[in-house]
C-alpha cells in the first residue's frame, strides 16, 4: 500500500514537472539568431516539402552539419498540430522522457536522497531547464546523450545489478553517436567514450567482444539514416567541417576553467543564466521577490561547485565511487585536448553533452554530504524549492521579453501560408550553399 502511495505521489510529481517545463519552454528565448535558425531548419522543411538535407550551422566558417534529423525533429512536429508552438510541445515531451529515464537512473544508483527530490533536481537544474526545454540543437544532443552516458556506465562493471544489458549498452551507444553527430560537433567526445568501453571489454568479456561491435555499429547505422541521403547528396556546402578544425594557441590556461563550468552542469550557475551582466540586473530588478530567491541561489551554487571538488578528495573504498569519481577529470583533460584544435573556445554550451554524467557525479557528492552531515538534505530540499520559483521569475521575464509571444503571429501566418521566408531567411540562403 505504502508503495503504491509513493508511487502514485511521483506519478504526480512527474506531470507537475512536465507541464512545469513545458510552460517554462514555451515561454524561453526564441528571436536569438541560433535559436531562430534552428527554428527556421523544421519551419522550412515543412513549408516547402523538402528534405532537409543539412542541419545546424557552425557560423564561424559558415558550414552545415549534415544529416536531416535536426529539421524532422522539428518539422514533424508542425505535422502533428500546425501551430507555432508545436516543436516545443515534442522537445519538451521528448526532453523530459530522456531527463526522467536519467532521474530513474539516478535513484536506482544513489538511495540516501528521497527519489522526489532527485526528480526535482535533475529537470530543473538550471542547465537542464535552460536548454532542454527550448529549440535549440544542443537540447536535442541532451536527449540522446542521457541515453548514451547510461549506456556508457552500464557497459563499465562498475554496478553488481545491471538496469541495462551490455548488449543493449552498446547498441545504444552506437545509435546515440550517429543521432548526436546530426546535432553538434561534439560527437567527437562519444567515440572516446565508446572506445573506451570496448577497451573495458578486451579485460572482462572478450569472448563476447565481437557481438558488441555488432551491435555497435548496428546502431551507428541505423542513427546514419538520416545522413545517408546527404552524402548521397550531389551539391555540398562550399567549406567543409574540415575547416572547423585549427590549432588554438590560446587554450594553455583553460583546463581550470573547463573543470569549473563542467562541474557547473550540475550546479545553481545562476549568472550564466541570467545572460550578459546587463541583463542580469534588468531581469532580477523586473521583481523585488525575485532578488532574494536568486541571491540565495547563486550562494549555493558556489558552495555546490566548492562540495563537487572536495568530494574528489574523500575517502571512500567502494568500487563504484573510486571508478566515478575521475569522469570530470578525464573528462576535462578529454576537452583540454580537443579545444586545441577547435575553432570555437571552451563555451559551456559546447561540452553540454556531459550535463549526464556529471549530475551523476553530484548525487555521489550529495550522499557523501548528508551521511557527514544530515541537514544538508534540508538545504537540499530548500534549493530544489527555491529553484522552481527563480524559473518562474525568469519565465515571467522571457516571456515579455524573448519568447514567441512577442510576434507569435508572424510565426502562425508563416505556417498559414506555408512561406518560411514571412518568418525569417535561413543563413543559406544567404550564403547561396547549403539548407
Amino acid at each position: 500500500m505504502l508503495k503504491f502511495i509513493h508511487q502514485r505521489k511521483l506519478f504526480f510529481l512527474a506531470l507537475f514537472l512536465l507541464v512545469f517545463r513545458t510552460m517554462y519552454g514555451l515561454v524561453s528565448e526564441f528571436w536569438f539568431d541560433d535559436e531562430f535558425q534552428i527554428y527556421l531548419i523544421g519551419l522550412k522543411s515543412f513549408t516547402t516539402g523538402t528534405w532537409p538535407y543539412y542541419g545546424p550551422d557552425i557560423v564561424y566558417t559558415q558550414t552545415q552539419i549534415s544529416g536531416a534529423l535536426q529539421g524532422l525533429l522539428i518539422s514533424s512536429a508542425f505535422y502533428i498540430i500546425k501551430i507555432p508552438e508545436a516543436p516545443i510541445l515534442l522537445l519538451n515531451l521528448l526532453s523530459f522522457g530522456s531527463l526522467s529515464f536519467l532521474a530513474y537512473y539516478i535513484t536506482k544508483r544513489v538511495d540516501t536522497i528521497p527519489s522526489w527530490l532527485t526528480w526535482i533536481i535533475v529537470l530543473t537544474t538550471p542547465w537542464a531547464m535552460v536548454y532542454s526545454t527550448r529549440v535549440l540543437n544542443i537540447s536535442y544532443a541532451l536527449v540522446f546523450s542521457v541515453f548514451f552516458f547510461v549506456a556508457f556506465f552500464e557497459a563499465l562493471p562498475l554496478y553488481k545489478q545491471a538496469i541495462l544489458s551490455k548488449k543493449t549498452s552498446f547498441f545504444l551507444m552506437g545509435l546515440t553517436t550517429t543521432f548526436i553527430m546530426q546535432l553538434h560537433l561534439s560527437w567527437v567526445l562519444l567515440i572516446v567514450f565508446g572506445g573506451i568501453a570496448f577497451t573495458v571489454q578486451l579485460k572482462t568479456k572478450r569472448s563476447q567482444l565481437v557481438i558488441f561491435t555488432v551491435l555497435y555499429l548496428s546502431g551507428i547505422l541505423l542513427g546514419a539514416l538520416t545522413i545517408i541521403p546527404t552524402w548521397l547528396y550531389t551539391t555540398t556546402p562550399v567549406e567543409t567541417l574540415d575547416s572547423n578544425i585549427v590549432f588554438n594557441h590560446s587554450n594553455w590556461l583553460n583546463l581550470p576553467i573547463i573543470l569549473l563550468r563542467l562541474l557547473s552542469f550540475a550546479t545553481n550557475e545562476i549568472p550564466y543564466i541570467l545572460g550578459t551582466p546587463s541583463n542580469r540586473i534588468d531581469i532580477v530588478t523586473s521583481q523585488l521577490w525575485f532578488i532574494p530567491v536568486t541571491i540565495t541561489l547563486l550562494i549555493i551554487g558556489f558552495l555546490q561547485v566548492g562540495l563537487l571538488v572536495i568530494s574528489f578528495f574523500r575517502n571512500k573504498s567502494d568500487k563504484e565511487w573510486r571508478y566515478l569519481k575521475w569522469f570530470p577529470v578525464a573528462s576535462a583533460v578529454l576537452l583540454y585536448g580537443m579545444f586545441f584544435f577547435s575553432i570555437k573556445g571552451p563555451s559551456s554550451h559546447t561540452f553540454y553533452i556531459l550535463f549526464p554524467p556529471i549530475m551523476l557525479y553530484s548525487f555521489y557528492c550529495y550522499q557523501w554530504l548528508i551521511e557527514k552531515k544530515p541537514f544538508a538534505l534540508s538545504i537540499l530540499k530548500i534549493m530544489a524549492i527555491l529553484g522552481l520559483f527563480f524559473h518562474v521569475g525568469l519565465g515571467m521575464y522571457n516571456y515579455e521579453h524573448k519568447s514567441l509571444y512577442k510576434d507569435r503571429q508572424k510565426i502562425q501566418q508563416a505556417l498559414d501560408k506555408m512561406d518560411y521566408h514571412i518568418l525569417g531567411r535561413r543563413r543559406a540562403d544567404d550564403w547561396g550553399y547549403g539548407y
